[in-house]
C-alpha cells in the first residue's frame, strides 16, 4: 500500500521545513522568552497562509499524524511546559482552519457536515461557562483552551478534509501507526535493558509516552481500526499487511500490560457483533437495563466473587492473564482501591457542586479533601503539589472527571455527543452506502468509550488526535457528499 504518493513528496518536504522552522523558533525562544511571541506568531500566520495558498492541508495533517507519537514535553516560558514539535503545529492547524472559514462562502459553511458540529456545542459551552466559576481560574482557562483547540483541529478541521478525501483517514492512521510502532521498538529495547521486569513497565515508553496505559489505549484503538478496515483493501497483499499491523499493535497492547486496554479489545469484538446483527439503540438500552437488573439481583454473589480474587496488578513478573484477572480485585489490589478512591472523590465533588463543578482541569488540585478515608492507601495523595511516582493521574474516568470539573453541564455535553455517535452507528447507518466505514470508525471509538471508564486521556494530544479524528471520520462518512462505496478507499 502506497501511503504517500510521489506527487505528495514536494508538499511533504515543504511542510516538514515549516514544521522544523516553528520547532526551532519555539526552542530558541526558551532563552529569550520576551521575544518568543514576536518570533512565533508571525511565523505561524505566514506558514498557515502558505499551506492554504498552495493547498497543502492534506500533507500537513499527514505530517502532524506521523509526528504525534514522537512529541516531547520541554520547558517553555517560566515553569510552563510545551510539547514539541506538535503543539505549535496544532495551533498552526487552527489558524489554517480560520483562514479557510474566512475565505469560504456562507453557503459552504451552512451545510449538513457543519450542522453536525452543533452536537459538540453543549460540551464546548460547558468548558466556557464553567471556567469563570473555577476554583483555579488560570488552570481552567489553560485547560479549556487546550481542549477546545483539540476539538477544533482534530474534529472540525479534520472532518472538513475527510469529507472531500475518502483515502485521507487511512493514510494518516497509517502514518500514526508507523510512528507508534517505532515507539514500540524503543519500548522493547528499554524493556530488554530492564531485564523484562514488569514492575518497571510504566516507564519503558518514556519520553514519548509518559505512561504505559496511554500507549496501551492508543495501541488498542489503532488495532481495532486496522481490523475493522480490512474490507477496504483491494488485494490480498494489502489485507495481509493490514492484519499484520493489527496483530503487532495487539502485541503492543499486551506488552503495555494495560488491563483496560486489553479488555477494550474484547469490548470491541462485542460491539462489532452487535453491529453485525444490526442491533439498534433501543436494543442496547434493553440490554443495559437487563444487565443492571441482573447485577442488582445477584449483587451478593458478585461481591463475594470479586472479594475472592487475589491476583494483583503490581506483582513481580505477573503475566497479562494475572493482571487482567486483577481488574476485579477490590480488596488487596492497591491500584484498584486507589481508582475507587478517585471515583468516589469525583462523585463527592459533583454532589457538592453539581451545576458548575470545580472548574475544567482542577480535579488533580482540589480532590484531596473529598477522598474516602476507608479507601485511602499508600498511593493516595495528601499534597497535590508533591506527587510520588506511580501516584499520578486525575479521576481515572472521563465521565466522572467531566462531572466533577464541569458539573451536570459537562457530563450532559459529553453524553450528548457520545449519544449522537452511538445513534449514527446503530440506527442512522442502516442502509447507508458508507455503513461499513461508519462501523469501522465506531469500532475504534468503542475501545475508548469502554476505556474512558477507567482512565482519561483526551487532554493529551497523542490520544485526542485518535479519538476526535476517528469521530470526524465517522461523521464525514455519514455526510459524504457522494457517499462513495467504501471499497474504493484503499489502493
Amino acid at each position: 500500500m502506497q501511503i504517500v504518493k510521489k506527487k505528495d513528496i514536494d508538499c511533504l518536504l515543504k511542510t516538514l521545513v515549516i514544521s522544523g522552522l516553528i520547532a526551532i523558533l519555539f526552542y530558541a525562544s526558551l532563552k529569550y522568552t520576551i521575544l518568543a511571541p514576536a518570533l512565533i506568531i508571525p511565523v505561524l500566520f505566514v506558514s498557515a497562509w502558505i499551506i492554504v495558498h498552495f493547498n497543502l492541508q492534506n500533507t500537513f495533517i499527514k505530517t502532524l499524524a506521523f509526528l504525534l507519537p514522537f512529541s516531547l514535553y520541554l520547558p517553555f516560558i517560566g515553569e510552563s511546559m510545551i510539547r514539541l514539535p506538535t503543539e505549535p503545529l496544532i495551533i498552526l492547524a487552527a489558524i489554517i482552519l480560520l483562514i479557510e472559514i474566512a475565505g469560504s462562502p456562507l453557503q459552504s459553511i451552512n451545510n449538513q457536515l457543519h450542522k453536525e458540529f452543533l452536537w459538540l456545542a453543549p460540551l464546548a459551552l460547558a468548558f466556557v461557562v464553567t471556567t469563570p466559576f473555577s476554583e483555579l481560574i488560570l488552570v481552567s482557562v489553560k485547560f479549556t483552551l487546550i481542549n477546545l483547540l483539540y476539538i477544533l483541529v482534530f474534529f472540525v478541521f479534520l472532518a472538513r478534509l475527510l469529507k472531500n478525501n475518502d483515502k485521507l483517514f487511512i493514510e494518516i492512521i497509517a502514518l500514526y501507526s508507523a510512528g507508534i510502532l517505532m515507539v514500540m521498538i524503543w519500548g522493547l529495547y528499554r524493556f530488554w535493558q530492564m531485564e523484562w521486569n514488569t514492575v518497571v513497565i510504566r516507564g519503558v515508553f518514556h519520553p514519548f509516552y509518559n505512561d504505559h496505559t496511554i500507549f496501551g489505549a492508543a495501541a488498542a484503538f489503532l488495532a481495532a481500526l486496522w481490523y475493522s478496515t480490512l474490507y477496504m483493501a483491494k488485494n490480498n497483499s494489502s489485507r495481509i499487511i493490514w492484519v499484520s499491523v493489527g496483530l503487532v499493535l495487539t502485541a503492543g497492547v499486551m506488552m503495555s500490560f494495560s488491563r483496560a486496554a486489553f479488555l477494550s479489545l474484547i469490548v470491541y469484538i462485542m460491539v462489532l457483533l452487535m453491529l453485525y446483527f444490526k442491533l439498534r439503540v433501543k436494543h442496547l438500552i434493553a440490554l443495559a437495563g437487563g444487565l443492571a437488573i441482573l447485577l442488582l439481583l445477584f449483587q451478593e454473589p458478585v461481591r463475594n466473587r470479586l472479594q475472592s480474587i487475589d491476583s494483583v496488578s503490581h506483582a513481580h513478573n505477573s503475566g497479562l492473564a494475572d493482571r487482567t484477572r486483577s481488574a476485579g480485585n477490590i480488596t488487596t489490589d492497591v491500584s484498584n482501591i486507589e481508582r475507587l478512591n478517585r471515583w468516589m472523590a469525583a462523585w463527592n465533588m459533583f454532589m457538592e457542586k453539581p451545576l458548575t463543578g470545580f472548574g475544567p482541569g482542577t480535579y488533580q488540585f482540589t480532590y484531596i479533601p473529598y477522598q474516602e478515608e476507608a479507601l485511602m492507601n499508600r498511593l493516595s495523595l495528601i499534597n497535590p503539589w508533591d506527587v510520588p511516582e506511580g501516584s499520578g493521574g486525575t479521576a481515572h474516568s472521563e465521565y466522572l472527571l467531566a462531572a466533577s470539573e464541569m458539573g451536570v453541564l459537562g457530563l450532559a455535553g459529553w453524553l450528548i455527543f457520545l449519544g449522537r455517535l452511538i445513534y449514527i452507528a446503530f440506527n442512522a447507518s442502516t442502509g447507508h452506502p458508507n455503513r461499513k466505514m461508519i462501523i469501522a470508525a465506531f469500532g475504534g471509538l468503542a475501545t475508548y468509550l469502554f476505556h474512558a471508564h477507567f482512565n482519561n486521556f483526551l487532554n493529551t494530544d497523542k490520544f485526542a488526535f485518535l479519538f476526535w479524528g476517528t469521530a470526524a471520520w465517522l461523521i464525514a462518512s455519514y455526510h459524504s457528499k457522494d457517499r462513495t462505496s467504501p471499497r474504493s478507499i484503499a489502493n
